[in-house]
């Protein structure tokens, strides 16, 4: 299921964001102006479907583009990066930028890298809140770029 924002400003960059279900409100009940313009839930601990995500790039993106915000988890590494490239292919301006801010997991412990965790929180907002003052889609992928290198959280 997705959620989108209502009296969404297609003018402005789009912002969304997703994952499995299980830690809601995550992420539907981050939307909201300043914040994201949707969300997407897959299963329990299951990532959406690309095809899902994609109807979501498509309802949300107007001529501004979107940033696609995930945690990095293998399933949503997959289906995001495939709606991703879909949605490019068909014309739509879009960007995905990748949470991974657990430190208690390094690089060499794990193949996939740190997970996403409550981080990808002050990705949306700090992106969010740029989109909204009217940043071009490539200001704000910069800037959530920006946060993702410089946060770092610890999953208890």
């Amino acid at each position: 299921p997705c959620v989108v924002q209502a009296n969404l400003d297609r003018t402005k960059v789009a912002l969304i964001c997703g994952g499995g279900s299980g830690h809601e409100p995550a992420h539907a009940g981050y939307v909201g102006r300043g914040m994201l313009s949707g969300a997407v839930a897959g299963g329990v601990f299951a990532s959406p479907s690309a095809a899902t995500v994609l109807q979501l790039i498509k309802a949300v993106t107007g001529e501004a583009g979107c940033l696609v915000i995930i945690k990095n988890y293998t399933g949503d590494c997959l289906n995001f990066g495939i709606a991703v490239e879909k949605a490019r292919k068909s014309g739509l301006k879009v960007e995905m930028v990748i949470c991974a801010d657990d430190t208690t997991l390094l690089d060499k412990d794990t193949i996939a890298g740190p997970r996403g965790l409550c981080g990808v929180l002050f990705i949306q907002k700090i992106a969010g809140a740029y989109a909204a003052q009217g940043a071009t889609l490539d200001s704000v992928y910069k800037i959530a770029q920006l946060v993702c290198k410089n946060i770092g959280t610890a999953g208890v």
